[in-house]
């Protein structure tokens, strides 16, 4: 019977029909869900938050990851973002204050109605550790020539966190690779140290510019 079939194209019309009435699903990963905090992103949005002269629109972009979660006492203690948030309720660009007592007010209301549950932690093994450390150390080393430890230390770690998060947490080859990378350029580039200090360039967008 197939030799008296006639197969016609669909035209854009009934494809377009089809794509309406069955949209594209999209699976949740388990970082999706609210409830699951992995400790790791906790500390790089704090580091980002607290960087001096943060621009709004990073504080915003940070401040808008954190309405998604809702850590569990022992991470706001350990941490300390809660404060970290609560400091930006007063900050001077309207849009960021209104979003950090949000931030602060949904996280408040949530644990005076339910108790505090057990949360997902994500933690990094001796050898992972030893090697985040190190890359933090060449890193701070880099930017050495053009501010004080301390400071070089705050931007160093702020980094190789958004590294180890663009990477998928895993110390592969290509954070190596970025690694390396952003140690060459911000030891031999004295302009992209000082946009790293003056915050003409944010920490995700650095990361992605050298990523490999």
């Amino acid at each position: 019977m197939d030799r008296f079939v006639t197969k016609t194209p669909r035209t854009p019309q009934e494809k377009n029909e089809l794509k309406n009435n069955h949209p594209e699903l999209k699976q949740a990963t388990i970082e999706a869900m609210q409830g699951v905090v992995v400790i790791e992103d906790i500390k790089r949005l704090k580091l980002r938050l607290k960087l001096p002269d943060q621009s709004p629109s990073v504080l915003l972009e940070c401040l808008n990851e954190l309405s998604q979660k809702i850590p569990p006492r022992n991470v706001l203690r350990s941490t300390k973002i809660g404060h970290t948030v609560h400091k930006l309720c007063t900050h001077s660009d309207v849009a960021v204050a209104k979003s950090a007592n949000s931030v602060y007010k949904m996280w408040y209301q949530h644990f005076k109605e339910f108790r505090d549950r057990p949360q997902i932690e994500v933690r990094c093994d001796a050898k992972t550790q030893t090697t985040r450390t190190n890359a933090t150390k060449l890193l701070a080393s880099s930017l050495g020539q053009q501010a004080g430890e301390g400071d070089c230390g705050t931007h160093a770690k702020a980094i190789e966190q958004e590294v180890f998060y663009q990477s998928k947490r895993l110390v592969g080859v290509h954070y190596k690779r970025t690694i390396r990378t952003l140690v060459f350029k911000l030891k031999h580039l004295k302009d992209l140290r000082a946009q790293v200090f003056d915050k003409s360039v944010s920490t995700g967008d650095l990361v992605k510019k050298f990523k490999k």
